[in-house]
């Protein structure tokens, strides 16, 4: 109107305004309240206006965020090679030199890897696994915080927690049973497959819960929890390499060396 002081449009901060998802939650979809943790949200006379623009931009730099990226219309940016290299390459250097520390989890373990070649041989399947694992229950948080069914309120973690937990008993035993039949069938030796089962049913569980508390504690932070499926994918690459190493040597050295004795 004339005279009348032009607003601007407010962005959406998303975590800020109302916890985790922004205020005007119930006019969202569940694809837009997604963009929204992203502050991109034009709030504008009482509508929301997402711009996908902007978003598209996020996910061209290298976001790890594909639940968000897979749903936008608009097509890649036809951006400089130079400049797409160093969008993507700060995250991927970021995840690389995190991901390293599994190399000195293993040089603690020399030994047990020199005298045992079958930790070697499946130690790829175990965290492969657990990084499985544990992004399936991020997904799953994930979404409830974005569709508003779930807030990161202590009452809420805790209920998530004890269902997953339960999940992750039943997926621990089914997977872990799998491995030992896998390494049984190709290495003949039933303590191996009792050692690589043993670290699977370890790392099913771990990851499960990580994935599912991982979630809500960067909402907590105010960071956009879809990062949560990745970083739980590089956590417990860690993780899992420093189980399987800790309790094939506490099987296959300390407990036979035991059973030897007696």
């Amino acid at each position: 109107m004339p005279g009348k002081a032009h607003e601007s449009p407010r962005l959406s901060t998303g975590f800020f305004d109302s916890g985790w998802c922004p205020s005007p939650a119930s006019s969202l979809t569940p694809a837009k309240k997604r963009f929204s943790s992203l502050g991109v949200v034009q709030a504008e006379k009482g509508t929301v206006k997402f711009d996908e623009e902007s978003i598209a931009r996020l996910c061209d730099s290298g976001l790890p965020d594909p639940d968000v990226c897979d749903v936008l219309q608009l097509p890649p940016r036809d951006t400089e090679v130079v400049s797409e290299a160093w969008s993507r390459g700060r995250w991927l250097l970021g995840l690389l030199v995190l991901q390293s520390m599994s190399s000195f989890v293993l040089d603690s373990y020399q030994d047990l890897l020199r005298e045992h070649l079958v930790v070697t041989l499946f130690l790829t399947m175990l965290v492969g696994a657990g990084g499985n694992a544990g992004n399936q229950s991020a997904i799953k948080v994930n979404r409830g915080l974005a569709t508003g069914a779930l807030q990161p309120s202590a009452a809420a973690i805790q209920r998530m927690l004890l269902q997953q937990a339960q999940v992750g008993l039943l997926l621990a035993c089914g997977l872990s049973a799998g491995g030992w039949v896998r390494v049984y069938v190709t290495n003949g030796s039933v303590v191996n497959s009792f050692a690589i089962s043993a670290s699977l049913f370890c790392i099913v569980m771990t990851s499960v819960l990580a994935g599912t508390g991982l979630p809500f504690v960067l909402a907590r932070a105010g960071v956009d929890p879809a990062n949560a499926g990745t970083s739980i994918q590089v956590i417990m690459d860690i993780v899992g390499c420093l189980i399987t190493c800790a309790t094939c040597h506490i099987i296959l050295d300390q407990l036979t060396r035991v059973l030897a004795v007696g």
